[in-house]
């Protein structure tokens, strides 16, 4: 499908429908917030299939699954509002199975968008693997942290207090003691929403943040390789 962008207009229909927080006015402008956002998201989506397929055969490809709902889930959260007006694209494996491997994402906020790389959910053993990995395999983590800087990717995630046990360089000590961790770049310029010079733009991120991906990778492949000899014990 022909990407025909995301407008201003867009983003205000969607803000306004989570202040309206009416199922009478979200069935009233459905369509158009279809058209306008969840289409469009999944044409982003689609059309990092291949590039996507050869950094993770085992990615969930399928447009419809990659891009949220605007309807939220308000069971287990204060917030009941019952729309978002915000959206995005997840590129990861099946998210039950494997929900502690890495991912990328691509995100429309109200004041941003945002696209990144990183791994949010790191249990204490996943995070044992990953500075062992650090340690070991410290010049590719540098040289993927490299690549991912060079597109403007600035480095987020929570960190313990107190060091944990190592002997990290001074290369890699401030990703050593983590909790979570994932680099994106946010952006402003909303008219790049409105071409498809955004999925080139993309496209670019993603090959540079494939490295990290990668890393990240093997570190859950790690964790899910001795969870199941646990088992098998």
């Amino acid at each position: 499908m022909e990407y025909k962008g995301i407008s201003g207009d867009t983003l205000f229909l969607l803000a306004q429908n989570r202040f309206e927080n009416s199922r009478d006015f979200y069935e009233s402008h459905k369509e158009e917030i279809k058209q306008g956002i969840t289409i469009p998201l999944r044409v982003i989506a689609g059309s990092m299939n291949e590039l996507m397929f050869s950094i993770d055969e085992m990615m969930n490809l399928e447009p419809v699954k990659m891009v949220s709902r605007v309807r939220r889930d308000t069971r287990f959260t204060k917030d009941k509002h019952l729309y978002r007006d915000n959206l995005w694209v997840m590129f990861m494996r099946p998210k039950h199975e494997w929900y502690m491997y890495p991912c990328m994402w691509f995100e429309v906020r109200q004041e941003c968008f945002s696209y990144g790389v990183g791994g949010f959910y790191m249990p204490p053993a996943l995070l044992e693997i990953y500075r062992k990995h650090l340690i070991e395999n410290e010049e590719e983590f540098v040289s993927a942290l490299r690549s991912v800087r060079k597109t403007g990717a600035v480095f987020s995630g929570e960190c313990y207090k107190k060091p944990k046990p190592g002997s990290p360089s001074p290369a890699v000590l401030p990703y050593y003691n983590i909790k979570s961790l994932y680099f994106s770049v946010t952006r402003t310029d909303f008219e790049m929403l409105e071409t498809d010079r955004i999925i080139e733009d993309l496209k670019k991120a993603y090959k540079a943040f494939a490295p990290l991906y990668k890393f990240l990778l093997k570190v859950s492949d790690e964790y899910l390789a001795n969870k199941e000899a646990d088992y098998e014990l």
